[in-house]
């Protein structure tokens, strides 16, 4: 405690240490441990007055310290505290006191948020944010919510630059000049006149946090297309250092959100094989459809093969393939492009689960989305999965937490 009250001195007077004992510890001079209140015990045994009144320990110094500023402009200090002492069982063998020492460095590193930040979401507004997330909570309102709370967290980080410059004497209007946020949602929807198109919504980068009328205007629909948003965001980071090094002369801290909950739709198919079967079209008056296992009925839609039967009827029996997306290959290039610019991006995905009774399609298409956030991600402490609405917030709240650690800290 010694060392980081000298350390907190010196960071409220940007380096400067304490010219006199009014003010603080001054460097390299001595203080006893007994003149601020703090009792170390001299003696170790019954007999240790008696010692001390026999004179054998006359000589004995009351325990005191030393506080030396190693490096007051990068905010490290030590303490220093000396002594003496008698052990226990020690005077039988004649030794009545043994010398001691120890010493405690801190150092107080404020990363100052005049070095801002620039945060951006890029959100999944999909037809399946409509669906529930599992525990009972539609997945679009819980996103309401989490991004609401991750804005008041926001609020939180810009409160403390203003307290920690005015702290200074600086900034005395409380002006946000630190945080500058942006909110991109996608999905892809279609129209009579033009087919599907990708639709993205922003909320541009502003000095400000995301109002809730915004957050509260996100709707589910349509299919899913994160490629289109994500560039815009690598075009968007890309403005952000000159408008920070205009407005405060300082190079920004960059982030992105990345949340959704599901795979890209597919544009391509590859790996094509036989289904064993169990799924056919029957070629006979009308269109019906049959399969051998019940337990499943998606995956009539997919790529088929013709076959006939000794009735002359013919059944079309599935051929399964794995589904790409260029949109995935589009998004991770971005994202790389980003990840260039010295972007940290956290990756989320939303409801993406699976369990016992799912079938092998519904594994594959959680698997690809998964390998999306993963790749687009700053690595794998990057690459979130919160399973419903509830974690999901959890997960946001430690991304602002990671994002103020990145501001201000404490370092022991």
């Amino acid at each position: 405690m010694l060392a980081l009250s000298a350390a907190v001195f010196i960071r409220d007077h940007n380096g400067a240490t304490p010219s006199d004992n009014t003010e603080g510890f001054k460097h390299d001079t001595k203080y006893y441990l007994e003149d601020i209140g703090i009792s170390i015990g001299t003696y170790g045994d019954s007999m240790a007055t008696q010692r001390g009144e026999a004179g054998q320990l006359a000589d004995r110094e009351p325990p005191n310290f030393k506080i030396k500023y190693d490096y007051p402009e990068n905010g490290m200090v030590t303490a220093y505290v000396y002594g003496q002492t008698r052990p226990a069982f020690m005077g039988i063998v004649g030794v009545d006191n043994i010398d001691f020492s120890a010493s405690s460095t801190v150092s107080y590193e404020t990363q100052d948020l005049k070095d801002p930040a620039s945060i951006g979401l890029v959100l999944d507004n999909s037809g399946s944010m409509s669906f529930d997330d599992g525990n009972g909570t539609v997945r679009m309102t819980g996103l309401k919510t989490t991004v609401k709370s991750f804005m008041d967290e926001m609020e939180g980080v810009i409160a403390s630059a203003v307290l920690e410059d005015q702290g200074r004497g600086e900034n005395p209007s409380g002006e946000n000049k630190y945080v500058r946020l942006n909110m991109l949602t996608y999905a892809v929807k279609s129209s009579w006149s033009s087919g599907s198109y990708e639709h993205i919504t922003e909320r541009a980068f502003d000095w400000s946090v995301i109002p809730d009328s915004t957050i509260d205007n996100m709707a589910a629909s349509g299919g899913t297309n994160s490629s289109g948003a994500m560039a815009r965001m690598n075009t968007r980071m890309g403005g952000e250092e000159d408008i920070h090094l205009s407005e405060n002369g300082a190079e920004p801290l960059k982030y992105v959100v990345f949340m959704t909950d599901g795979q890209n739709n597919v544009t391509d198919y590859e790996n094509c094989r036989a289904a064993m079967g169990h799924w056919h079209y029957l070629h006979w008056n009308s269109w019906t459809i049959s399969h051998e296992n019940k337990s499943n009925s998606d995956g009539w839609y997919r790529v088929w093969a013709r076959e006939y039967d000794e009735w002359g009827q013919y059944w079309e029996e599935q051929t399964i393939c794995d589904e790409i997306s260029s949109y995935d290959a589009a998004t991770i290039s971005s994202c790389g492009d980003l990840k260039a610019q010295d972007v940290k991006i956290y990756s989320v995905g939303y409801a993406l689960t699976i369990n016992a009774k799912d079938s092998e399609w519904k594994r594959a298409d959680v698997d690809r989305a998964n390998a999306l956030l993963l790749a687009c991600s700053s690595g794998e402490e990057y690459f979130k999965n919160a399973e419903n609405a509830q974690v999901l917030d959890l997960v946001f709240d430690s991304i602002g937490a990671d994002i103020l650690e990145d501001s201000i800290r404490i370092r022991y």
